[in-house]
């Protein structure tokens, strides 16, 4: 494998894991979420940019091994003996490097770390999708939550609030009433006590409260 298509996979994991954690604080607004999107990116470039850079400077120096040199050469008279593209002298040190002399163990290992490589990209890709998930999910909780506190101001201004049964089920009534009252309304009979608790009358008989 050439060294540019194992830096993007790596580039792939760092950048998934960066946007994974700028994509987590989902209530923060979208001009911010951008510029942590942003400051992330950054950072995965500086970090691919570091380890490429590390990577260059092992590269170069094993460029200079005679024993490197005398591979390559035994490597082209192969690959030109079989009509075969050869890869140029940097990458194959960098796979030479990476596969310890293209040795049994060193290739298994190379493998071995291959294989992570694409597990790890499965596991930051899935991470991703569910922060993205996530995050949408909350932006429509914020969302949803602004519009029912528009909606419940402004039934605030017609004298009717939303009341809240204890199973769940919610219902708009006038918060006008007056403790020590009964009505009849659309259809339920309701009761405020004399500390102006909210109750309803279920088909039970019984009288359920309710919160505001």
């Amino acid at each position: 494998m050439k060294r540019s298509n194992r830096f993007r996979r790596h580039a792939l994991l760092a950048a998934t894991a960066l946007f994974v954690a700028a994509a987590l604080p989902a209530s923060v607004c979208a001009q911010n979420y951008g510029a942590m999107v942003q400051q992330s990116m950054n950072r995965m470039n500086q970090i691919i940019n570091n380890a490429q850079q590390g990577v260059n400077n092992i590269v170069q120096q094993r460029m200079y091994d005679p024993q490197v040199q005398a591979s390559y050469r035994h490597y082209l008279a192969q690959a030109r003996a079989h009509g075969q593209p050869a890869m140029d002298y940097p990458t194959y040190t960098y796979n030479y490097v990476y596969t310890r002399g293209f040795s049994r163990e060193g290739t298994a290992v190379a493998q071995a770390n291959e294989a992570g490589i694409r597990a790890n990209e499965r596991a930051a890709v899935h991470r991703l999708r569910q922060a993205e998930a996530q995050r949408g999910a909350a932006q429509q909780q914020h969302r949803d939550g602004y519009f029912a506190n528009q909606q419940e101001a402004g039934r605030g201004l017609t004298g009717q609030s939303t009341f809240r049964a204890g199973n769940g089920a919610q219902v708009v009534l006038p918060h006008t009433w007056q403790a020590n009252t009964y009505h009849e309304y659309q259809g339920n009979t309701y009761h405020v006590n004399a500390s102006g608790q909210y109750f309803v009358r279920a088909s039970d008989g019984w009288w359920y409260p309710l919160a505001r």
